[in-house]
């Protein structure tokens, strides 16, 4: 696929661009578009090596989105777009029509292997949930993490996206996606033509395939939506592993070997690549693009296994140690012991 696209006109690219500015428009009135007002944190729930690690490397693991705690996470999306390929097929009579959505089938049914790596917060810092399954059966901690510094020291990189859980929503938002990629490429179907651009269909699909690509990890089933999930989602071509970034794998409770990238600050990657080529350091700190030098860690709650007021001082201690000065330390207040 990737020799496919790389051989294809130019215009593509421009079609894409207004391609994508119809689909904001077309979701605009959409949840999944509109960041809340009120959800101004992040939550990661994790254990205490967990925490010592990310304030220490500055950086959080995102694995792939196939190996994650719901089985079907990946697919789950996947699965949307299928159905709603096969409706429209049902109801389209244009051959032209009818050639590109066979093509877009083809192009998800070939689509085995998640190549989304992703990184998950809650909007909530306190729940059993999350503490059972995340945090060390509650012998963890939540850190909390400013939302809005947190996106902008990912993006572009990470596409920060919350997580729709309602069925109706969802098959809202796949039809629309689907309807304005189809109608798109068919209103520009006799100029393409004239490219004489061979397997144009095939490419045309692959083009609607890496629009759906960027939205078939926002959708879980609605048994997750306690979770109340919020996502960096890191996407990868095939050719990944040949670059400088390399996937590593550690292994989870589940026993399953994990892929898994680091998903770092952009001014850990420019300060690791300045390094690298032996460029100085001198005006990075002065460099007004990377405005968040370090992880916007605003608080940490402790989980209710653990005892509170001995590992709020080493905490704090060990923040303190690690140029964070005011962070906020608090217990959780669901009342479970182990």
């Amino acid at each position: 696929m990737a020799e496919d696209l790389n051989r294809k006109s130019p215009v593509f690219e421009a079609l894409k661009l207004s391609l994508e500015k119809d689909l904001k428009i077309s979701l605009d009135t959409n949840s999944l578009q509109k960041s809340s007002s009120r959800n101004k944190t992040l939550y990661h729930y994790t254990n205490l090596a967990g925490l010592k690690a990310i304030v220490e490397n500055q950086c959080f693991f995102s694995s792939n989105s196939a190996y994650l705690n719901d089985k079907k996470e990946y697919y789950y999306g996947i699965d949307l777009f299928k159905k709603c390929i096969e409706e429209k097929k049902d109801k389209t009579n244009n051959p032209d029509g009818l050639i590109i959505i066979n093509s877009i089938q083809k192009e998800l049914d070939d689509k085995l292997i998640s190549n989304h790596y992703v990184t998950c917060f809650s909007l909530d810092g306190d729940l059993l949930s999350q503490w059972r399954a995340y945090a060390d059966d509650g012998k963890g901690i939540a850190i909390g993490l400013d939302l809005k510094k947190l996106i902008e020291t990912f993006q572009p990189k990470a596409n920060g996206i919350y997580i729709e859980y309602s069925l109706e929503k969802q098959k809202e938002i796949v039809e629309r996606i689907i309807n304005t990629c189809y109608d798109f490429y068919l209103s520009q179907l006799q100029v393409l033509k004239t490219l004489n651009e061979p397997d144009l269909n095939k490419i045309i699909a692959q083009e609607i395939n890496e629009i759906i690509d960027k939205f078939v990890g926002q959708f879980k089933h609605n048994s997750f939506s306690e979770e109340k999930e919020f996502r960096f989602d890191l996407s990868i071509d095939k050719d990944y592993n040949e670059s400088e970034d390399i996937i590593s794998y550690r292994t989870s409770k589940n026993n399953l070997l994990v892929p898994y990238l680091e998903l770092k600050t952009n001014y850990k990657l420019e300060k690791e690549f300045r390094e690298k080529n032996k460029i100085a350091l001198d005006d990075l700190e002065k460099n007004k693009k990377f405005k968040i030098k370090q992880l916007p860690i605003t608080e940490i709650i402790i989980g209710p296994s653990l005892n509170f007021e001995l590992n709020k001082h080493s905490i704090k201690d060990f923040l303190k140690k690690n140029e964070y000065l005011d962070v906020k330390i608090s217990p959780s207040d669901v009342p479970y012991r182990i």
